[in-house]
């Protein structure tokens, strides 16, 4: 079966949303999967402490660079993850799609820290992160609102 437009355009999105929050991917991924199941409340609830505890500890000045190999890899297997999980939702084949969503991952890690870069010298840095931090939920939120619809 060959992949859908939809999936490949919903596994870059996770996917770049994963690089620049590596718990939105994982929240994605558990809410796909849980939605609907006993365990659907237990995955609200986990992605939203996940998240949020990430959006707090990315502002601090001793986190470690997302581009670091531990934490690049965990961004990879966030969106890699996620966008397994969204294609088997949608009913197609999730190998390719979470190749797509690693891929993303990774671009979206580099561009999110150039954009930060950027943006720090330009902006107070904690608000170049709120921006940051806006996209990447804005992007989780559109693909599991599209995922679920």
């Amino acid at each position: 079966m060959a992949l859908s437009r939809r999936t490949a355009v919903l596994s870059v999105a996770i996917g770049k949303a994963s690089g620049f929050r590596s718990s939105i991917g994982i929240g994605v991924g558990a809410l796909t999967w849980f939605h609907g199941t006993d365990h659907e409340r237990l995955a609200i609830g986990g992605s939203a402490v996940a998240t949020a505890g990430e959006i707090v500890m990315d502002k601090l000045p001793t986190t470690p660079s997302r581009l670091s190999p531990p934490a690049l890899i965990g961004r990879i297997l966030a969106g890699s993850g996620a966008a397994f999980v969204i294609a088997r939702r949608l009913g197609e084949d999730p190998a390719v799609p979470a190749v797509i969503g690693g891929l993303s991952a990774v671009a979206g890690s580099y561009t999110g820290h150039a954009y930060r870069g950027w943006a720090s010298k330009r902006v107070n840095p904690l608000a170049a992160a709120v921006v940051e931090d806006v996209v990447a939920l804005a992007l989780g939120a559109a693909v599991l609102n599209e995922v679920l619809a």
